[in-house]
């Protein structure tokens, strides 16, 4: 089932008019005992509040009018969006004495909603569907109402003929090709609510009554990367989850909780707002809900929902495979039998990359997962688990200087013996891995010219002047220049945050632990590792403490950019720390470079729109890296400033 809206018609109306009703009225009796405490409207994902997403997904979908019903728990719904009317937040309220059903609510608000087409959002859907694309093909195919339906067993209840039509409910009497889901989101066109009786109904009655009348009731195919119903408290964790998944991380802890160090992460851990945890526990997928003060009598807190006064289990909220999303990569990655299985599209180089380097790596006692098995057959690597902590993860809890410096040393002591020791053990492999040379530089700021400052800011450089173009052309290839002749070593060569995993040494413990033994509680691993090459040492350094993901001081960095070069002296690396230091400072402008490409790339043409959020500090790193730069770039430096102009707006 496909929709091609290529041709349709333009619909004056289709942003300016069309209105949005959200469904909010209900008792939430599947979300106890978290509702008591907490309006299913308001719950929190992740620090997003749930109407908070609806309402903006709407309006960004291009819906200005929205209505809202309310029933239970109404005066606290009511006076939330009193409290945010400052940023924006409009909704008109309905109030239902007792509860109207979702048929009911349409006819409640019917004077609101009868002059213009308007779309009915559920209350506790959460998903990012193609909401712009379902209005217009519901206007333009002159439809009385359209249903945005999916594929998703077993809510196939939607009975559909080849035209799209409704038929009608579940049947065994219909081929299971043509039932769909309802999404939970449906288009009407005003006439509909003249067919709606006063008093508690159905929308589901409503759609048969305007099929039999003979009105145009038809199904949308939804389109989204995520969609749940947050109704229950395992679709609810598996929604916050899955968000943190995208957002490249398995803790959140919210600004105005404490307590999150005290916490041994070996699952997901998200922390809301005003948390106050007061005892160390190990935490193994756990949400805790606004204003809990929190102190487990148990070590090991697994799989459930923290309130107030009390304690949801949430046991086998992912099934028995749990699918795993890695940050940029096109593999597809999921867990199953305590194993990760790596899913390859097609067998290419770097699947080969992948094992051949990482049984290489292994061997030589460099910290990367077991490779268990390798099917080309099915396109599959398994893998050794090492869990869900990755450096990123572990720095969204508040860290002192003192656990960060001993996490980062541990880390260089493996990088420092992969430059200098293990390089030279491999002249079989380096043979084999292709070289960060001179055109291998100039693609990277080609990368980042395009991607990023014409993709993502679109910049267009052609009308910057041919002079100036060529000066900065110069530029970046005297960067390439003096790169090239750097003395090479095999490179990680994405050697950033969310590639370094820490696995906990411990099963676990009673108390909380002193900030160096804590830090030391773990063993660090690295991962996607196939693009490996051989290159400049400093690449790797500045990708590690240069990193975009997160924000190191100066001092730190300083003390680590010297252990590092301890190190290497002490591998008998023929290091010469004045070159090093010029090199590193080159790297860290063509890191950041490579950097804010992938992010542009990953954003516009792979969908990954999350990425975005890292460029302000990508920019503002460019920037401090072109000021320490040891050759003058005058020409870039403009460039970078207009940039960091660009996103101050664009991104904040």
């Amino acid at each position: 089932m496909s929709k091609d809206i290529s041709g349709a018609k333009d619909s004056e109306f289709l942003t300016q008019s069309i209105k949005g009703f959200i469904l909010a009225a209900g008792f939430s009796k599947r979300l106890r005992p978290i509702t008591e405490h907490i309006p299913k409207p308001l719950l929190p994902i992740a620090g997003e509040v749930l109407l908070d997403y609806v309402y903006n997904f709407l309006k960004s979908s291009g819906i200005e009018r929205i209505g809202i019903n309310l029933h239970y728990k109404a005066k606290e719904i009511e006076q939330y969006i009193k409290d945010i009317k400052e940023r924006g937040f409009s909704l008109t309220v309905f109030h239902e004495k007792e509860i109207l059903n979702t048929g009911g609510a349409l006819y409640n608000a019917r004077n609101f909603l009868k002059d213009s087409p308007f779309l009915v959002h559920n209350g506790d859907i959460y998903w990012d569907g193609n909401l712009k694309e379902a209005i217009k093909w519901h206007i333009d195919s002159g439809n009385s109402i359209t249903l945005l339906v999916h594929n998703c067993p077993p809510d196939n209840k939607l009975i559909v003929d080849e035209e799209d039509n409704l038929i009608g409910m579940n049947s065994s009497a219909f081929s299971l090709q043509s039932l769909f889901a309802f999404t939970g989101v449906a288009i009407y066109n005003p006439e509909v609510l003249e067919l709606l009786p006063e008093g508690p109904s159905s929308v589901i009655d409503l759609w048969l009554k305007a099929k039999a009348q003979g009105l145009k009731v038809k199904v949308f195919p939804a389109k989204y990367s995520f969609w749940y119903d947050i109704g229950t408290p395992k679709g609810f964790a598996r929604a916050v989850f899955d968000k943190l998944k995208r957002n490249f991380t398995s803790i959140y802890v919210h600004p105005t909780s404490t307590g999150c160090e005290l916490i041994e992460p070996q699952g997901n851990i998200v922390i809301e707002r005003n948390v106050r945890i007061k005892k160390s526990f190990i935490g193994k997928n756990i949400i805790i809900l606004p204003e809990t003060d929190f102190s487990p009598e148990t070590t090991l807190i697994s799989n459930c929902i923290v309130g107030k006064d009390f304690m949801l289990s949430i046991s086998n909220w992912q099934g028995k495979k749990e699918i795993l999303t890695h940050g940029g990569s096109t593999r597809n990655y999921f867990r199953e039998n305590d194993n990760v299985f790596c899913q390859w599209n097609e067998i290419n180089q770097e699947f080969d990359k992948t094992v051949t380097i990482g049984k290489f790596l292994k061997q030589k006692g460099f910290p990367v997962a077991e490779i268990i098995e390798v099917s080309k057959e099915q396109k599959l690597i398994i893998f050794e688990d090492l869990g869900d902590l990755t450096l990123y993860s572990w720095l969204q809890c508040k860290r002192n200087s003192e656990e960060i410096l001993n996490v980062y040393k541990k880390i260089i002591e493996h990088v420092a013996n992969l430059h200098w020791k293990i390089s030279f053990e491999a002249s079989e492999l380096k043979a084999n891995l292709p070289e960060f040379d001179y055109t291998y530089f100039i693609w990277e700021s080609e990368y980042f010219l395009k991607e990023c400052v014409e993709g993502v800011f679109k910049l267009n450089l052609s009308t910057i002047g041919d002079t100036y173009l060529a000066d900065l052309q110069q530029e970046l290839h005297l960067i390439a220049e003096k790169l090239s002749k750097a003395k090479k070593v095999i490179l990680h060569r994405d050697l950033q945050s969310q590639n370094i995993m820490l696995k906990s040494l411990n099963s676990c413990h009673s108390e909380a632990q002193s900030a160096e033994k804590s830090s030391l509680n773990y063993e660090v691993y690295f991962v996607d590792y196939q693009s490996a090459r051989c290159g400049p040492a400093g690449y790797d350094i500045a990708s590690l403490l240069w990193d975009p993901y997160v924000e190191l001081n100066d001092k730190i960095r300083q003390e680590l950019v010297n252990y590092y070069i301890e190190r290497a002296f002490n591998s008998l690396a023929n290091l010469q720390p004045l070159a090093f230091l010029e090199e590193l400072s080159l790297c860290r402008i063509q890191r950041h470079m490579q950097a804010l490409g992938a992010y542009g790339f990953l954003s516009l043409k792979r969908g990954k729109r999350n990425f975005l959020k890292f460029i302000p500090q990508a920019i503002k790193l460019l920037m401090e890296d072109i000021e320490e730069s040891p050759i003058e770039l005058p020409n870039l430096r403009n460039l970078i400033r207009k940039l960091k102009n660009f996103a101050h707006y664009r991104f904040c």
